[in-house]
């Protein structure tokens, strides 16, 4: 066999994916094949899923603490297994879903997904990111299979603030520029592979296209098209690039700044697409494409998206903070050499600092 092909591992997605005004409402109809489901939800999840709802399923609770750890997915875990449970039903957005996962891997149980938020891709692909007790990124495992299903209710999205749906076109518009230079680079591509190219060239043509109409009806408290366009791109079509491209399409330079700011105090507060969207643009200023960087400018202004420290209220002079976040990115831990082999904590910093003048 030749040294040029790999072995192809898909984990293409849930094994059903269900869109529609009004799905989450409807949750009781998806259950009848289970003896026990429970669920797990956070507090402010839990009060927009009820808040929107006709009827709360009759169903025990159980509540994550919103750290993203292994330890807290270890105690529901230990709980869900004290009420029988056969079915994990998550509602909420990113962590809880990462946690949710975890708990589903523990006990066996099958897992739906409600995302109240489309501010990843959480809800439907089959990694969990974890985070230490300090919320700073610990790792990201992939899980033996994906989940069995996946509501995803526009009408309920569309509640959650604005803020998270910008993050999630930052968070999924990395999709494209991360695995790009990856794939370019291939000594062969399967078929897997040219399928998750084309979704991810697919997802950043429909983002630059609709997002600005999209959060203008998510302003106006409606959801059309656009909108649902958008919260489909972000939760189903990014789930998509990794499922089918694996470990080249999954991360590298744009989530490994993601990371690698998640080592510093005061960043736990800024969503996770904004900070994967400046991550675009100091991994777009390390490969040496300026002008491409530059080019992403005017869409995130018109949406919202950061593309400076200064933006989102961090100090490029500050730095302490700037080195550790330039030995993350480019160690071991993170994958920014996928994307710039051989990538220094330096080459990290001067982009760093070239980003802050950029516009």
């Amino acid at each position: 066999m030749s040294s040029n092909i790999r072995d192809t591992d898909v984990r293409s997605g849930p094994d059903r994916y269900v869109s529609g005004i009004g799905v989450a409402r409807d949750i009781g109809g998806y259950l009848d094949d289970y003896r026990q489901p429970v669920l797990i939800t956070g507090e402010r999840s839990w009060e927009a899923f009820s808040g929107y709802a006709d009827a709360v399923p009759d169903l025990p609770v159980l509540r994550y603490d919103g750290s993203a750890t292994v330890r807290n997915a270890s105690e529901l875990a230990d709980r869900a297994r004290a009420l029988h449970a056969d079915a994990v039903i998550a509602v909420g957005a990113g962590k809880l879903s990462d946690t949710a996962k975890n708990v589903a891997e523990f006990t066996g149980a099958e897992l739906i997904m409600v995302p109240t938020l489309a501010a990843t891709c959480a809800a439907y692909s089959a990694l969990s990111v974890n985070y230490d007790e300090k919320h700073r990124y610990a790792n990201a495992p992939l899980h033996p299979r994906n989940s069995n299903l996946v509501l995803v209710d526009a009408a309920l999205i569309a509640r959650g603030p604005r803020e998270y749906l910008v993050g999630g076109i930052g968070d999924t518009l990395a999709k494209w520029y991360e695995s790009r230079p990856v794939f370019a680079r291939a000594a062969s591509l399967s078929a897997f592979d040219r399928l998750s190219q084309q979704a991810a060239a697919e997802l950043r043509s429909i983002l630059l296209e609709v997002s600005e109409a999209a959060l203008r009806a998510h302003d106006r408290g409606v959801v059309d098209e656009h909108l649902l366009r958008v919260i489909d791109t972000n939760i189903g079509l990014a789930g998509t690039v990794g499922g089918f491209g694996g470990t080249r399409a999954r991360a590298s330079g744009a989530h490994s700044m993601h990371d690698a700011l998640t080592q510093i105090p005061g960043t736990s507060s800024i969503v996770h697409g904004a900070k994967v969207a400046y991550g675009i643009i100091v991994q777009l200023l390390a490969e040496g494409d300026a002008d491409e960087a530059r080019s992403l400018v005017p869409f995130y202004d018109s949406v919202g998206l950061p593309h400076s420290l200064r933006q989102m209220g961090l100090d490029i002079d500050d730095a302490d903070a700037v080195r550790v976040v330039a030995e993350f990115a480019a160690g071991d831990k993170a994958a920014f050499a996928q994307a710039v082999p051989g990538i220094t904590a330096d080459d990290v910093v001067h982009a760093m600092r070239l980003a802050e003048s950029l516009a």
